[in-house]
This record gives C-alpha cells, structure tokens and sequence, in this order.
C-alpha cells in the first residue's frame, strides 16, 4: 500500500470503482489500514462513505509522519490505541507514545522494526522526568 496507488484510486470515479470488485476490496483495504477499523468490502450501502472519508483526508493520513519508531508491518495489528484517544499505527508512530507504551512494558519493543538504539535510555529518562513533576 502507498500514497501514489490511493491517489490514483481516489481519481477515478467513484461509478468506475464500484462497477469493479476488485477495485472496492483494495479501497476498502486502504480505508482498514489508514483509519485502523474493520470495514466490509461487499458492504454496498458502505463503499460510498468509505470513498469519501478517504477523499477528505485519507491521502493526508497516508503521509507518514516523522518518527524514530515504526511498526512491524507483520504483527497483524493495524492500530494500537490508548485510553487517551492517542494511537500508535504503520504510519503514525510519535516518539512520546511509543516510549510511553515500551515504559509500560519494555518487552513491546519487539512489536517495532525500527527504534532509537538507545530506546532503553529515553525510556529511563521519560520515569525520571514524569517522577519529577
């Protein structure tokens, strides 16, 4: 899944992608991916609001952000979210909720395949800074 195959999905009409099976199970897969959700693909009355979510703000979700930390694409997981309305997911990893999320339980470092080499230390630090507040 990439940004440039989503925004050739997204410029053809929406009749062409429904007249087409396939075409609907990659959008549908594009809309599980960015929004972390379960979606049905031979859902008819939904295909259309999957499209236009992902007209509004799909392609700008698809653009991964800046980051130390990336999920392994092979955990079977799409997001990980928090209480607090934050979320880890394959494009969207901010450094403070995935030290947050190792600080709980250091072993979740295997659930990423890519970090800081000295991810155990940001983490120390990060208890020390929030014993101090």
């Amino acid at each position: 899944m990439n940004k440039q195959r989503l925004i050739e999905l997204l410029s053809m009409p929406l009749t062409e992608l429904k007249a087409d099976t396939n075409l609907q199970k990659e959008l549908t897969e594009y809309y599980k991916f960015i929004y972390g959700v379960k979606a049905c693909s031979s859902c008819k009355n939904k295909f259309d609001s999957y499209y236009q979510k992902l007209v509004v703000d799909g392609i700008e979700r698809m653009t991964e952000t800046p980051s130390n930390f990336k999920l392994r694409s092979d955990i079977g997981v799409l997001r990980i979210s928090f209480e607090n309305g934050l979320y880890i997911s394959q494009t969207e990893a901010p450094d403070e909720v995935c030290l947050e999320f190792l600080k709980a339980n250091p072993n979740r470092i295997s659930l990423f395949e890519k970090y800081p080499e000295n991810w155990m230390v940001l983490i120390q630090n990060n208890v020390k800074e929030n014993d101090n507040e």
